[in-house]
This record gives structure tokens, sequence and C-alpha cells, in this order.
């Protein structure tokens, strides 16, 4: 059963802790990837290690989808085309969708800043920077396949660079044009509805699944990284 209709004026919980955390940390490693690797030198293998931890949450993140609360699940923001546009209209007749989630151009933006940093995560496992540093799945390839796997490696930094403008961007036009706040519900987790029409409050999944979760994405990077070079 569904958590309850949002009463105008009540705050509906929208965002799960795992949810939430994930989010953030993301964030967090991004800002230090990059730097460490503009850096470089003795702050290479902490690149490293944030990659390994920026791929364990993204398996987490993508294993939530399909298994976590109600709005982390795929199914609940991915919509077609048709509905990014009827809500792009929505937004121009100066209407404002009442939506508890993601709404549907925010759910593309979601996937696409995954597959993005998905991209970059699995790339650093095989890239090489010919001087002191090389992904743990290097020795497990053609030296070919290493070169091109660099190659995305460095493209796409600037691709996720792009995404993290572009997500900044939407923030801030929300804020700024539409007067919706993105950011508090996703450090508190819960969204204020000022009138009716959100619907049902999504069931949030327990942190005990979370957990579980999320052990599993970790064991699977570590053997990865960890166990499978040495194979």
């Amino acid at each position: 059963m569904a958590a309850g209709i949002a009463s105008a004026g009540m705050a509906m919980r929208v965002w799960d802790l795992p949810t939430r955390l994930v989010h953030w940390a993301l964030a967090g490693l991004v800002v230090f990837s990059y730097a460490t690797g503009m850096i470089g030198d003795t702050w290479m293998p902490w690149h490293l290690r944030s990659g390994y931890a920026i791929l364990t949450l993204l398996l987490f993140r993508f294993g939530w989808g399909f298994v976590g609360s109600e709005s982390s699940r795929f199914a609940a923001f991915l919509r077609g085309p048709s509905a990014a546009i009827e809500y792009l209209r929505a937004l121009r007749s100066q209407r404002k969708p009442i939506i508890a989630g993601h709404n549907p151009l925010g759910g593309w933006m979601v996937v696409a800043m995954l597959a993005t940093l998905a991209v970059q995560a699995a790339s650093g496992l095989f890239a090489d920077n010919e001087i002191d540093t090389q992904g743990p799945l290097a020795v497990k390839v053609s030296n070919a396949l290493v070169s091109r796997l660099s190659t995305v490696h460095g493209i796409n930094s600037w691709v996720v660079l792009g995404a993290v403008a572009l997500h900044l961007a939407a923030i801030a036009v929300y804020a700024l044009g539409l007067r919706t706040d993105l950011v508090t519900p996703m450090v508190t987790g819960s969204k204020r509805v000022s009138e009716p029409g959100a619907g049902p409050a999504p069931r949030l999944a327990s942190n005990v699944r979370a957990v579980v979760v999320f052990a599993a994405a970790a064991a699977f990077v570590y053997a990865l990284v960890v166990v499978y070079p040495k194979a």
C-alpha cells in the first residue's frame, strides 16, 4: 500500500536515505576524481580508488533503480518523448506540474548522468596514462584496446564536466525561474507539496535492502579490480 496521499502544505517523504547518500557521495567523488586526475603524480592511486568507489555507487544505483524505493526506480520516472514534451508545454504555459519525484526531463537527465559516469569509470579500468598509472584490467586486453579506451576516458571526462554543468544549470533555472527547490529535498528526503495533486507518497524500501545491494556491488568491484587481474 502507498504511504498515503500528501495533503496541501504538507511535506511528502520522497527520497530514501540510500538514494540521497549515493547522490551526494557521487557528487563529491566526481569532483575528487577530476582534481586528482588533473594533479596526477602521487595522487593517481587516489584517483583510481575514487574511480572504484564511483563504480561501486553506480552499480548500487542501477540495482536500486529496480529494487529500491518507488521514487528511485527507473520505471517510476522514465517516460517517453511525449511525456517530456507535455511537461515542457506545461512549463511554458506557466503551469507547474505537481510531481513528487523526478519529472520527465529530470528522469532522463539522471539516466544520462549515470551513463556518462559509467562510461568514465569503465574506461578507466583499462586506461593507461603511459607514465606511471594503469587501470587494473589493462593487462587483460590488447595494447590497441587500452589505447582506444584511454582516449575514451580522456574525451569522456569533458562530457562528464558538461553533464555536471547542465545539471547545475537546471537546478539554477528551477530555483530562480520556477521557484522550485531541488536541493533541499535531496538533503532532507522530504518535499513540500503546496497544493493537492501529487498523488500517493512513494513507498520507500528498507535500508537493510540497500545494504544488501551495496554489499553485492562492492563485492563485484573488489573481485573485478583486485581478484580478476591476478587470475
